[in-house]
């Protein structure tokens, strides 16, 4: 049988350690689903477009590079939100695309005749995916295939950025060459690093509180190793933005917490707003950190992007993993400050009375050790996810800075099959009707993801953002376009094959429905019912 051009693609993935292709299958793409389990990849086939886009993104989150196909213009269009999340929070997921062949162009062209899933125009998915990827290409015939798809995979993980491959549907089953050689996605030094590294250790050592501020890039390029040794060989206090959470353990002398602003603890916040040296190292931020991002220039290094700027200087070109190996080179030089000792969570107090924000995080954090991944959603629990004493590395991922709401639950489905760790969803009504079909997935492949549900009836973080007054008032009425119409959630979970669904409104039948959860190696959801005026504690 023929060598293919789907039999490159999937070649390459394996190469990578890709062994799940996610998506819904359309006559343009199916090629790629007949064809992966030759090649050892696993076919997922998600519930939605939206979804397969979500679980490709904390599939790569985890495994380090994810990939998904869906049909043309109706898929991918519907699918595109996902992608641009993964593009703004350096996931490299790569988006296979059946296109239109020469003569669907010619016909729209001349006849305006329109392809299947066209709106009229012949690049729509091409463009659209330029906005939200680091490459987007087309490829018309089968001899440009193999160097697209090898330069894709390539930049994808140079870039820890998605990138996008439109294949004609009618090349994908045409013979191709075999691969040769392996791929090198590395980014080569830009020989500024030494330099640079000797003149920020020397600023870190000449500063009275430096600190250093552990960004997703961090754990992107896998540096997590020489970053501890660093913080160790400098001595030094340490947090972390929240969408790097868990990049390290979060332990041990200089931890002050995570820091995400507004609503960081006293000790993160004290720490990092006044030290007199602030090293951020592959940090993302979205615009709470704007007031320290922009009026401390003075005493920022940030390096991030492939760009260092110190201190307010221009920026100079480096790359951030020579840089930390040069870093932890200059810091070896001498010996280690006297870091303070780390922060240490306080331990929950006992499962009593009604359940609330502050006491369903309170026994999520009794509950975590190192089999669980935290997987929150954007919703009013944000900030108290902040503070989850995850325990060792690689033990949380979220949506921080792209904040779509419902990401949670469809990243889960990926994460299930890309982390070693079981998920722990935890999520806002609001946002798990967004993919709440994503249930449907993890019964069907006998995934184990755990869905804590807060039930509020509300949109409960846009009516805190409009109106906080509400929450401290109980006779207060919501904004009336933040009500949401009611669910039976645990019908809903059970009509799609999650058996283990239950409600609970009190701590201690939470306790309960958590450890009989994690007891099963089934899907679960726990309906957490709370008073829709109630605050997390750490919302003023």
């Amino acid at each position: 049988m023929a060598f293919t051009v789907v039999d490159y693609i999937m070649t390459r993935l394996r190469e990578q350690h890709v062994d799940t292709l996610f998506g819904v299958p359309a006559a343009t793409c199916a090629d790629l689903f007949d064809k992966a389990a030759a090649h050892h990849v696993d076919p997922v086939v998600t519930a939605s477009d939206l979804e397969a886009g979500y679980a490709a993104d904390g599939y790569a989150r985890t495994k380090g590079l994810g990939a998904v196909a869906v049909a043309y213009g109706v898929g991918t269009l519907s699918m595109i939100n996902a992608i641009a999340g993964a593009q703004v929070e350096r996931s490299p997921v790569i988006v296979f695309n059946g296109g239109p062949t020469a003569e669907n162009l010619t016909n729209l062209k001349n006849f305006d005749v329109l392809f299947s899933h066209s709106n009229g125009r012949p690049d729509t998915d091409l463009n659209a995916y330029k906005l939200v990827t680091e490459s987007a290409v087309r490829v018309g015939a089968v001899a440009d295939a193999p160097a697209a798809v090898d330069r894709a995979i390539t930049t994808a993980l140079k870039r820890k950025r998605p990138v996008y491959v439109e294949i004609s549907k009618s090349v994908w089953n045409q013979g191709c060459p075999m691969p040769t050689g392996r791929l090198s996605p590395t980014n080569p030094p830009a020989g500024t690093e030494k330099e640079l590294a000797t003149r920020i250790v020397g600023l870190i050592r000449a500063a009275n509180k430096p600190l250093i501020l552990v960004g997703t890039e961090v754990q992107r390029y896998g540096l997590a190793d020489k970053v501890a040794d660093l913080i160790a060989k400098l001595g030094v206090r340490w947090s972390s933005t929240l969408l790097a959470k868990s990049t390290l353990a979060e332990k041990g002398k200089g931890w002050v917490g995570v820091y995400h602003p507004p609503h960081s603890t006293p000790v993160a916040k004290e720490a990092v707003e006044h030290a007199d040296l602030l090293v951020m190292l592959g940090c993302v931020f979205p615009n709470g950190y704007a007031r320290l991002v922009t009026g401390n220039n003075g005493r920022i290094v940030s390096a991030y992007d492939g760009k260092v700027k110190v201190k307010g200087g221009t920026k100079q070109n480096a790359e951030i993993g020579a840089l930390v190996a040069e870093l932890v080179a200059a810091a070896a030089t001498a010996p280690p400050g006297s870091a303070p000792a780390g922060v240490n969570p306080a331990p929950p107090p006992p499962a009593t009375g009604a359940l609330t924000y502050r006491q369903v995080f309170q026994r999520i954090s009794a509950a975590l050790d190192d089999s669980w991944i935290v997987v929150p959603d954007t919703f009013l629990g944000d900030f108290a996810a902040a503070d989850l004493p995850v325990k060792g590395r690689d033990g949380f991922i979220c949506g921080a800075v792209w904040a779509s709401i419902g990401h949670s639950v469809a990243a889960a489905v990926g994460v299930s099959f890309g982390s070693g760790r079981r998920p722990l969803v935890i999520c806002g009504d609001g946002g798990f009707q967004m993919t709440a079909q994503a249930l449907s997935t993890m019964a069907r492949y006998g995934r184990d993801p755990v869905v804590v549900l807060v039930d509020n009836g509300i949109y409960a973080f846009e009516q805190f953002l409009i109106d906080p007054a509400y929450f401290s008032n109980a006779g207060a009425q919501p904004k009336p376009y933040v009500v949401l119409n009611h669910w039976d959630f645990t019908k809903f979970a059970n009509s799609l094959g999650v058996r283990s669904a239950t409600s609970v409104d009190t701590a201690r039948a939470f306790d309960e429905a958590l450890a009989a959860a994690k007891a099963s190696n089934a899907p679960a959801l726990i309906v957490a019912k709370v008073n829709p005026h109630d605050l997390p504690i750490e919302l003023p």
